[in-house]
């Protein structure tokens, strides 16, 4: 049943689509109130919050006349613009007395809103919460209101955030992915609770306050004054203790918008920490004349996180991030509700030991921060920007559109916790000018609200960089011994207390093996991450994050991770089922717990060279021995053709006698050679991080899935590649005959055929070695030299073949050469033109080999 399968995903994998794509549109199971939380919504007695996720009509931007009913959440496949579309309802008392919201906690990827046929906003892009205001004088209280939401999840490779050109991102589908709701806000209201917890001393925090004012009383156009008191009281949630409280002045005239800034002392907080996750609600009130015309209420939680040269310290302790990667795959279809998924996994990753959330490349859903800072889980959060090319780093223009969306991302995840770090993005080259520029200007935006920031780099980063307090290390199965020898110069330059490792990633796809010498299994895995640990205990670095503890959808089939069809990373400790027996599990409860030893079987190598390597070399050396010693016209022809092929080319120009038996049948074997050379060299690439992230420079899913499958299926690769090979050498031909129309002589196309079979003969020179080619590529030793040895051997086979050529149509090799060269040119030319001209890849391949260079291995 499985080889049926996979026959019929072959099928579909290498028929192109000679249609239009449909678009197809999904239904995420939706939040029935349930999970109606009162502090992710900013609800309060004062306002009427309520969910409008359901009686949505969905339709391309082309064909409006064809709706689909929907409920959001909802996804959709394909690249065209979707309009999502829904009626409401709202009573004259209600747009009297109230400010009307319309709020998203997230959607994907940009969109333009309309109310009643008027465009009212654009989302410029990011999955992140917001909010925006309908005008009044847009809404009806005698007919519904129709909201329109026109979703374009389309992405680029320059303007974007994220690019197109993704590694190890997790999937992020296009649509509304989060819940919308409307909010009935009173007309002088609070939009916002900014604050900050400068720390002199553990036992007084003084919070600086900035509460953001809406003022819709101001459309009026009569200048009124207007004077009211800003309440504010920090009190805890278990028995409604107030610990701090004041009442402060505040005149409004005519603005629209206003600013409340004041401070409040709060004297002895209880501390927040993983261990003991101590929170309090601040409620800020807006009162006049003694009633409370609006009320909103924000967790906020108090600590001191200092780094030193020397370590990290919470709350005047050594501290160090024991984290990993998270991301709950927001846009897969799943029957369980949301929520409960991600309280469920952020329990179990508290459960285990862990102390620290990484939401890596991505936006996260704004209740898992919430969820995090009750559990006691420090949030990493960052804008899913990663290798990005210096060339767009050092644009001024993309630096400040970086530095906008930065903001408003901050902006908008600070509503709902306050114990996190703000990440500008990773992949980044390591000592690279444009990128500390950039990163410490962008990071500047962050430092005005006295957040932490941090980024990641591909290699370590031995300066320090304004701005930027933590500086990650992305670390991809790098030997534990390299990484020793590196890092105490890096702590010796930026200090302790900024390093950390900030990807640790091991893909694990053999599974469960006979010991940690076999590489990529769980037991190799297990002693990779007691290595890594062991590390950041040893030289006393600020911690790490494994990425990842659960598994993950990602958005482009990989090579590194391993070959899924359903996309799913290979590196995850824990699969679905979230079975706790792992080895690798056990290490890293045992090690963020204190608990015993837990012991690593060592095993024994396994040689990865598949058995079939081997026997199809062994086959088509034996089937070309059989002909040149049982075929002595064979043999005289190959011995000419090889040493020396001018003369043989001349035979095949005056019509000697050339068996097309013998011609097809070293056509079949030149075939085989070439498609198992081939095979080899994917099979040895097939985790190859350089060879992926050129791939992906290309932007293409349909690139990395063909590749990827190749390169881990080599059965089914050396079938394709041999009758892709066939087809190679019977177009070569007619695209030679095509190219003879040019010039007076007229050659047969069998002609032109055995000059194209003769001339690339020497491939079977190469049967011997490919029987131990793939162990020699494993040694590692004279990869080098194997490489300039094929490109030579290949330049090689090409003059041969143009040799032939300008031979059997006695034309001037000059000509030959020139003009083969010169369509070379310009085929792999127009070819790297258009992929530069719409995917920047000449910039995107550059940043590869560049980020190859810096990587720790």
């Amino acid at each position: 049943m499985t080889k049926i399968k996979r026959q019929f995903y072959l099928l579909f994998l290498f028929i192109p689509f000679f249609v239009q794509a449909q678009i197809k549109v999904n239904s995420l199971t939706s939040n029935q109130n349930k999970s109606f939380d009162k502090i992710l919504f900013g609800a309060t007695e004062t306002r009427t919050v309520f969910l409008i996720n359901d009686n949505w009509k969905i339709f391309q931007e082309n064909d409006s006349q064809n709706k689909i009913s929907v409920n959001v959440p909802a996804i959709f496949d394909g690249d065209d613009v979707l309009t999502f579309e829904r009626k409401v309802d709202f009573t004259q008392q209600q747009l009297d007395k109230f400010e009307v919201k319309l709020g998203f906690l997230g959607l994907n990827y940009n969109a333009e809103i309309s109310i009643n046929g008027n465009i009212i906003a654009n989302h410029y892009g990011g999955a992140y919460p917001f909010e925006i205001s309908l005008p009044k004088d847009l809404l009806r209280s005698d007919k519904s209101n129709k909201i329109s939401v026109k979703v374009n999840k389309k992405l680029d490779s320059e303007t974007t955030i994220p690019s197109k050109q993704k590694f190890l991102f997790p999937e992020f589908e296009g649509g509304i992915i989060r819940d919308v709701y409307i909010k009935l806000v009173p007309l002088l209201s609070i939009s916002k609770i900014d604050f900050n917890t400068p720390v002199e001393q553990l036992s007084k925090f003084t919070v600086g306050f900035n509460v953001h004012i809406d003022n819709a009383n101001s459309n009026s156009g009569i200048k009124t004054q207007s004077q009211f008191y800003v309440h504010a009281n920090i009190y805890s949630p278990n028995g409604g203790v107030s610990i701090a409280k004041g009442d402060y002045l505040q005149t409004i005239y005519n603005e629209e918008n206003y600013e409340s800034r004041f401070q409040l002392d709060v004297l002895n907080p209880l501390l927040w920490s993983p261990s003991v996750p101590n929170k309090y609600i601040c409620e800020i009130s807006l009162v006049k004349d003694g009633i409370v015309i609006d009320k909103l209420e924000r967790d906020i939680v108090f600590y001191s996180l200092k780094k030193t040269q020397d370590n990290l310290q919470l709350n005047g302790l050594p501290f160090a991030f024991n984290g990993t990667t998270y991301n709950p795959n927001e846009t897969f279809i799943r029957s369980e509700n949301l929520y409960e998924k991600i309280k469920s996994d952020l329990t179990f990753i508290k459960q285990t030991g862990f102390n620290a959330v990484r939401f890596i490349k991505s936006y996260p859903n704004p209740y898992a921060l919430k969820v995090c800072q009750e559990l006691g889980l420090f949030s990493f959060i960052e804008l899913p920007v990663n290798s990005v090319p210096e060339e767009f780093l050092a644009q001024n223009e993309y630096l400040l559109k970086v530095a906008g969306f930065l903001k408003e991302f901050s902006s908008s995840y600070f509503n709902f916790s306050n114990a996190f770090v703000i990440g500008v993005g990773g992949g980044f080259l390591p000592n690279s000018p444009a990128t500390e520029n950039f990163i410490a200007k962008v990071c500047a935006e962050v430092k005005k609200k006295n957040l932490l920031t941090a980024a990641s780099f591909c290699g370590f980063q031995n300066q320090k960089i304004e701005n930027l307090d933590f500086y990650g290390f992305e670390i991809f199965s790098a030997p534990i011994d390299n990484l020793n020898e590196q890092i105490i110069s890096v702590c010796e330059a930026i200090g302790k207390g900024s390093v950390l490792f900030s990807e640790v990633t091991y893909p694990n796809y053999k599974a469960d093996a006979s010991g940690y010498l076999v590489r990529n299994s769980n037991e190799a895995q297990a002693k990779y991450f007691e290595g890594i640990i062991n590390l950041v205990q040893k030289n006393k670095i600020s911690g790490f994050f494994i990425n990842s503890l659960l598994k993950y959808q990602g958005s482009y089939i990989s090579l590194y991770a391993g070959y899924k069809t359903n996309q799913f990373y290979d590196f995850s400790v824990l699969g679905f089922s979230k079975n706790t027996n792992t080895i690798a599990y056990k290490l890293l409860y045992s090690k963020l717990n204190d608990g015993s030893k837990v012991t690593i079987p060592i095993g024994s190598r396994k040689d990865d060279n598949p058995i079939i390597f081997i026997l199809i070399a062994l086959f088509l050396s034996v089937t070309m021995a059989i002909l040149i010693n049982t075929k002595k016209k064979f043999r005289e022809d190959a011995t000419r053709a090889l040493l020396r092929p001018y003369n043989f080319f001349s035979d095949i120009r005056d019509h000697r006698i050339i068996s097309g038996l013998h011609t097809t049948l070293l056509m079949l074997i030149l075939a085989g050679a070439a498609s198992l050379l081939f095979t080899i060299l994917f099979f040895y690439l097939r985790n190859n991080l350089l060879l992926e992230k050129i791939l992906l420079s290309f932007a293409s899913r349909r690139i990395m899935k063909i590749f990827s499958f190749l390169a881990w299926n080599p059965q089914y690769c050396f079938i394709i590649l041999f009758f892709i090979a066939i087809i190679k050498l019977a177009l070569l031909s007619l695209i030679i005959k095509f190219g003879s129309f040019f010039v007076k002589t007229r050659v047969p196309l069998s002609s032109i055929y055995f000059s194209v079979v003769w001339a690339l003969l020497p491939l079977t020179l190469f049967l011997p070695v490919e029987l131990v080619l793939f162990k020699i590529l494993t040694m590692q030793s004279i990869n080098t030299i194997v490489i300039w040895v094929l490109i030579l051997f290949y330049f090689w086979l090409l003059f041969r073949l143009l040799k032939g050529i300008y031979v059997i149509f006695d034309v001037r090799p000059l000509n030959v050469y020139l003009f083969s060269f010169v369509f070379i040119f310009l085929l792999l030319g127009g070819i790297l033109l258009k992929y530069q001209l719409t995917h920047s890849i000449i910039f995107y391949i550059s940043n590869a080999f560049k980020q190859y260079n810096s990587m720790i291995n």
